[in-house]
């Protein structure tokens, strides 16, 4: 009887055996001709060609979702030990999104009529001999299409006259919350104003305690409007290189030039005297044009930054200049040992020194990259037709 029973279990388990490794095959020949799998599985079909040691990494639906009007980005990446070139390409992409030659998705989408969930949006990777690699998306166009003058940003200098090739998307500003109380100053108590949103010399001792905007980082820079919630008709302009405690060493030197502005803006906060200076201001018909310096130098235990405004009206723009050589020359007021370095030159040159990038930040999230940029424009000046 002993002998039956140890049979039987023998038996079944063989099947067992066999059926889980029937199971795994057939998932992997499913692996091997789906071309739409989840971010997961990250394998797709050889077409053509035997397979080969690459897989998509990046998840294409963890950055699924984009507020109309707004940059949205992802950058799709590989591992494995293929080495040869990679051809990126779409399908049944929604309006004008692209992918470059290295696998950077963009797209802004800017017709009322794109609102909503694009489905089945494939991404493809292709190697050399053939073998390709697949992920199919959804992607969710949020927020509603205002008509009417907006702010926004451009690549190049735009205060005078835009030129729509070089428009860059919608901006937001960050706001406080009413519903929130005091979250500002050093012990989260007090009524937010722009002064305080920065906060610097408080807790992080001479650096930023940003309270409402992007997250502040050792090797990068961000720049973001502000504004309180009860106070949409003045903004201000934040910027911050590096965070306190844990920056790396670096110096950073850029103008400003604003025009258009109904009110007269000035410098707000500069973390130290003298690194954040307006060095003239104009008014006519009741606008203001002015210009500001920015020359910075901080340690790694600090970080540096600076707040202008406030900025009103609603035909304002800030041309900011990051790259090559000043147009004022020495012309400028500042005087302190910043003026003789940055980017590794001496001199008026401007730069960003060793940051690792220079991002311009939207309240909902969204960013526009400013670092393979000379300079860029933001204001207002984008009219929207919501009727398309």
């Amino acid at each position: 009887m002993m002998k039956n029973i140890l049979y039987f279990f023998l038996i079944v388990t063989s099947l067992f055996v066999y059926s889980c490794q029937d199971f795994e095959d057939a998932l992997r020949r499913k692996q091997a001709s789906d071309t739409s799998l989840s971010c997961s599985e990250s394998t797709t079909k050889a077409s053509g060609t035997s397979a080969q040691d690459i897989k998509i990494t990046s998840c294409v639906t963890e950055n699924n979702s984009v507020t109309f009007g707004q940059s949205y980005q992802h950058q799709l990446t590989t591992t494995g030990t293929y080495q040869g070139p990679l051809t990126y390409s779409l399908s049944n992409q929604p309006g004008s999104m692209t992918i470059s030659s290295s696998g950077l998705m963009q797209w802004i989408p800017s017709n009322a009529s794109e609102i909503g969930t694009h489905s089945n949006i494939s991404v493809s990777v292709t190697t050399e001999t053939g073998y390709i690699l697949t992920q199919t998306f959804d992607l969710t166009v949020t927020g509603t299409c205002t008509s009417g003058n907006v702010l926004s940003i451009w690549s190049g200098d735009q205060r005078t006259s835009t030129n729509d090739s070089d428009w860059l998307g919608n901006v937001t500003a960050y706001t406080d919350n009413a519903a929130d109380g005091d979250v500002c100053g050093r012990y989260n108590n007090e009524d937010c104003t722009a002064f305080k949103n920065y906060d610097y010399d408080t807790a992080n001792n001479s650096s930023e305690n940003l309270h409402i905007g992007p997250t502040p980082s050792a090797t990068k820079g961000n720049m973001f409007f502000y504004h309180k919630y009860d106070d949409a008709d003045n903004t201000y302009l934040f910027w911050m290189f590096g965070v306190g405690g844990s920056s790396v060493a670096n110096k950073v030197h850029l103008d400003l030039y604003s025009t258009g502005n109904t009110a007269s803006d000035a410098v707000v906060v500069s973390d130290d005297n003298t690194e954040t200076n307006r060095e003239s201001q104009s008014v006519s018909d009741g606008l203001y044009t002015s210009t500001f310096t920015g020359r910075y130098s901080y340690d790694n235990c600090c970080s540096d930054g600076g707040v202008l405004g406030p900025y009103a009206g609603s035909s304002y723009r800030i041309f900011v200049d990051i790259a090559g050589i000043s147009q004022l020359s020495s012309s400028h007021s500042t005087t302190s040992s910043e003026d003789t370095s940055a980017s590794g030159t001496s001199g008026q040159n401007l730069g960003l020194g060793n940051l690792d990038s220079f991002t311009f930040w939207s309240k909902d999230g969204s960013s526009f990259s400013l670092g393979n940029v000379d300079n860029f424009t933001i204001g207002y000046g984008t009219s929207l037709d919501c009727s398309n």
